[in-house]
C-alpha cells in the first residue's frame, strides 16, 4: 500500500538536475540525493553478492527495470560493472532521443530515491523542475515531451507509477540563482538585493555561465565550454597509469580529487602536486568563459560559483579579480533546491 504520507490526489514537486557527472534531486522535507549519472546492463548476481550489496545503503534504488531490461545505476554501476560496460550521459549527440532515453532512465532512479518505499498501483502526479546546459536549451522542447506521461518506477526499492503532469526546464545554472532569490518555500528572499547576478556552474563534462538582469535572463551574456571536471580525471587517470602503471576508474579518480591522497599497496600517498596540475585547465577554461562573457565583469554585483567543480575553482578566479564571487553553499545540489524553489513559486502564481 502507499503510505498515507503521498496522497494520489495531490502533486509532488521535485527539483531535478541530470548532470552529466551526478544525478541530484531534491523535494519538500526531504534530503536531496545524490548519485553518479552511470548505468549499464545488469547481470545474475549469485546469493552472496546479493547479500553483500544488500547491506550498502548507499546502494539501495540503484537496479532498475524498465522496457529496456534490467539496469545497475549509480554507485552500484561503479563497483559492480567493468568500465567497458559502463555508460555516462555526455551531453547532446547527433541522437537526443537516446540521450533523453537516458534522462528519463535517471530521472526514474532519483525518483524512486526519493519515495523509496512506495509500492502502489496507483499513480503518484509528479511536477518536475529541471535544467539543461546553456547551449542545450534548443533541446528542452524533447526533454519535455520524452519526461511527461506516465513512468512505471520499478527499482530494488520502489515500484509505483509516477504521473508527471508538468516539466519546467530551464538553462542549468539558474537552479543555483533560485537558491539565492527564493526561500525554502518559493518565496522572494527580501535580502536577495542584486540586480546583475551571475552563475559559474562548474560541471563535470561543461562549464556553463548565466547572467540575470532583475529577472531577465540574458543570453548574450550567458554560454557553456565544453570542459569540466572531466579534464581534471582525465588527466590524473594518465599521470596514476604513468606512474604507477594501473588502470583508474572515474570513482576512484574523484576520490583522488576530493582527498588529494592514492592508496598504494596499503599506504596512503599524498598527491596534492598531481591534483593541483590535472586541475588547472580547469580553472583556465572557467576563466577565459568568464572573461569572454563579461570582460572583468564590473557591471555584476554577485557571481556565484556552483556545481561539482566549483570549490576547486574558487581560488582562482578571486585572484583572476573576479572579487564578487561567492561559493554557493552544498554547490553539488544547489541547482536542484533551486529548481524546487522555483517550482513552488511557480504554483503559488
Amino acid at each position: 500500500m502507499l503510505t498515507a504520507e503521498y496522497d494520489t490526489q495531490a502533486t509532488i514537486t521535485i527539483g531535478l538536475d541530470i548532470g552529466y557527472g551526478a544525478t541530484k534531486a531534491v523535494m519538500p522535507s526531504r534530503e536531496p540525493i545524490v548519485f553518479p549519472s552511470v548505468f549499464g546492463r545488469s547481470h545474475d548476481f549469485d546469493e552472496f553478492e546479493r547479500m553483500s550489496i544488500s547491506q550498502k545503503p548507499e546502494y539501495a534504488g540503484e537496479q532498475l527495470t524498465d522496457d529496456e531490461g534490467d539496469w545497475l545505476v549509480g554507485r552500484l554501476a561503479q563497483s559492480q560493472l567493468k568500465t567497458a560496460e559502463q555508460l555516462v550521459l555526455r551531453g547532446r549527440s547527433a541522437n537526443e532521443a537516446d540521450d533523453n532515453a537516458a534522462r528519463v532512465r535517471l530521472a526514474k532512479v532519483a525518483i524512486g530515491k526519493l519515495l523509496s518505499g512506495t509500492r502502489n498501483g496507483e499513480a503518484i502526479h509528479v511536477r518536475i523542475a529541471t535544467g539543461l546546459p546553456v547551449d542545450h536549451m534548443s533541446g528542452a522542447a524533447e526533454l519535455k515531451t520524452a519526461l511527461i506521461g506516465l513512468h512505471h518506477i520499478q527499482t530494488d526499492a520502489a515500484d509505483f507509477v509516477a504521473n508527471i503532469t508538468d516539466v519546467i526546464v530551464m538553462p542549468q545554472p539558474y537552479g543555483t540563482l533560485y537558491s539565492q532569490q527564493l526561500t525554502k518555500a518559493g518565496d522572494y528572499d527580501p535580502c536577495f538585493t542584486a540586480i546583475r547576478a551571475a552563475v559559474i556552474d562548474v560541471g563535470t563534462f561543461t562549464i556553463d555561465a548565466a547572467l540575470d538582469q532583475d529577472g531577465e535572463y540574458i543570453g548574450a551574456e550567458s554560454g557553456s565550454v565544453e570542459g569540466g571536471v572531466h579534464l581534471a580525471q582525465t588527466r590524473l587517470i594518465s599521470m596514476i597509469n604513468r606512474d604507477h602503471k594501473d588502470t583508474v576508474g572515474l570513482a576512484e579518480a574523484d576520490d583522488i580529487l576530493r582527498t588529494r591522497c592514492i592508496r598504494v599497496k596499503g599506504k596512503v600517498k599524498n598527491v596534492t602536486l598531481q591534483v593541483e596540475e590535472a586541475l588547472q585547465p580547469n580553472r583556465e577554461s572557467t576563466i577565459a568563459l568568464m572573461g569572454k562573457l563579461w570582460q572583468t565583469a564590473r557591471r555584476i554585483d554577485v557571481i556565484y560559483l556552483t556545481g561539482g567543480g566549483a570549490a576547486d575553482v574558487q581560488a582562482a578566479v578571486l585572484a583572476a579579480g573576479y572579487s564578487q564571487s561567492v561559493l554557493v553553499d552544498e554547490p553539488q545540489t544547489a541547482n536542484a533546491r533551486g529548481y524546487l524553489q522555483y517550482a513552488l513559486f511557480k504554483g503559488k502564481a
